[in-house]
């Protein structure tokens, strides 16, 4: 039906300059009459009844015209003014409704009345689904609690918005969004009738601001790691020197393996601290064919001489005849001592184990070190992998580790992977290409 008019307006629309012209020679001819009523009645006083009644008749027809035109005008105007507002809603719906930013309304009863595609990209609910009901579905319970909707109630009452509001939203499958919040009052006739709110997800803006500050504590790791790679090159010198010279005047072979592992051992510290410069400016790498079978045997044999390992047993499970992999040995010998040394400080009770099991992928060689100990909570292994982070008492641990591990591993085209649950223990999976 409403397009049936739609039609009869459009084809009216057409006529329009007819209409004008219409009216235009219906005035022409209401004053036409009019000065022939007066010059009959008040000039000649000719005029017979007949000719009044005609003149009536007339004069009435170009008055029904007349006010047609008008009423035409009027109604006319008022279609553009809807078509205008029809526009302007259409365009300012579009821009809502395409807006990357979730945009939604909330009435006096804090119950949700629209809900764009914004808002459904990010956080899952359907229009359907979301409209009708309270906002609280939205707001994780801490902050329910905490009184949130207040404050936000109270900035609203006080200023008409509140910008900028930096705070977290659930999405339908229960995971917190950090987001900000910009709420403005929806106001009419000097009363609010509900407030509107746009929603940007912060995720992206918060790992970028991360990254960054990451930057600038590796630019000052590596400037003091630059300072350290010097003071202790000299004294790891001097120690190599005396260790070399005791291993030429000793004739007990098992004195000169021992202090031959002293050497090697000392040329490791002086690796160690070259990769803390590498951490914040790589270098190029020895890379060689290497047997992964052989570096693990040798962390393990490094190890050994840990007091911890006198409690702690590690279980070895080796496939023989690996294929090698292309990879810097001492760097992956690196990698699995900061393995080790983790799996020994997540142990503290008498006989935990270790499991150290290689194997052979269609396209890599895989290491897995298994423990025991206490395992770790989700949110602890998100950050597992990055700089400085460390669940160790203070002093006891750089955070530093299983970063470095991880860039090693990464290095190499390979992948370095956890996974865990608390109270049972955590399992680390290196895999490397297999050399070509």
């Amino acid at each position: 039906m409403r397009n049936y008019w739609r039609t009869i307006i459009d084809t009216a629309r057409f006529f329009h300059l007819g209409w004008l012209l219409l009216a235009s020679f219906s005035v022409i001819l209401f004053i036409l009459g009019i000065w022939e009523i007066l010059e009959r009645q008040v000039f000649s006083q000719t005029a017979g009844s007949s000719d009044v009644a005609g003149l009536a008749v007339r004069g009435f027809l170009v008055f029904v015209l007349l006010a047609g035109w008008t009423i035409w005008i009027v109604y006319h105007f008022r279609i553009q003014l809807i078509d205008q507002l029809s526009a302007t809603e259409y365009r300012y719906r579009n821009i809502v409704e395409n807006s990357a930013d979730a945009i939604i309304t909330i009435g006096e009863d804090n119950r949700i009345q629209s809900w764009n595609r914004g808002a459904e990209r990010l956080f899952e609910w359907t229009p359907g689904e979301a409209i009708g009901e309270a906002i609280g579905i939205m707001i994780p319970e801490k902050l329910l609690q905490s009184g949130e909707l207040l404050c936000l109630a109270y900035g609203i009452t006080k200023t008409n918005e509140v910008k900028n509001y930096q705070t977290e939203r659930l999405n339908k499958s229960g995971r917190n969004i950090p987001v900000n919040l910009t709420e403005t009052a929806l106001v009419a006739n000097g009363k609010v009738l509900g407030r509107s709110q746009i929603i940007r997800d912060i995720s992206e803006l918060q790992t970028i601001e991360h990254q960054m500050r990451q930057s600038d504590r590796l630019a000052t790791v590596g400037q003091l790691a630059a300072g350290v790679a010097h003071e202790i090159g000299n004294p790891l010198t001097s120690i190599s020197s005396l260790v070399q010279l005791l291993e030429r005047r000793m004739e007990n072979p098992d004195h000169i393996a021992k202090l031959g592992r002293i050497r090697s051992n000392i040329e490791r510290i002086t690796k160690i601290v070259h990769e803390l410069v590498d951490f914040t400016r790589p270098q190029a790498t020895d890379v060689q064919a290497v047997q992964i079978n052989d570096v693990v045997q040798s962390a393990v044999g490094l190890m050994s001489y840990d007091n911890r390992s006198q409690k702690i047993k590690i279980d070895l499970e080796l496939t023989p005849s690996l294929p090698r992999v292309k990879a810097s040995p001492d760097k992956l010998h690196q990698v699995m001592v900061n393995l080790l040394v983790n799996a020994f400080d997540a142990m503290k009770e008498e006989g935990d184990k270790i499991r150290i099991v290689t194997s052979e992928n269609p396209s890599s060689v895989a290491v897995k070190v298994e423990d025991n100990g206490g395992g770790m909570h989700p949110e602890v292994m998100d950050k597992i992998f990055e700089p400085f982070f460390t669940t160790k008492d203070v002093g006891k641990g750089t955070g530093l580790g299983l970063s470095v591990s991880h860039g090693i591993i990464n290095s190499m085209n390979g992948s370095l992977n956890v996974s865990s649950l608390p109270g049972e223990g955590a399992s680390f999976l290196i895999e490397i290409p297999k050399e070509n």
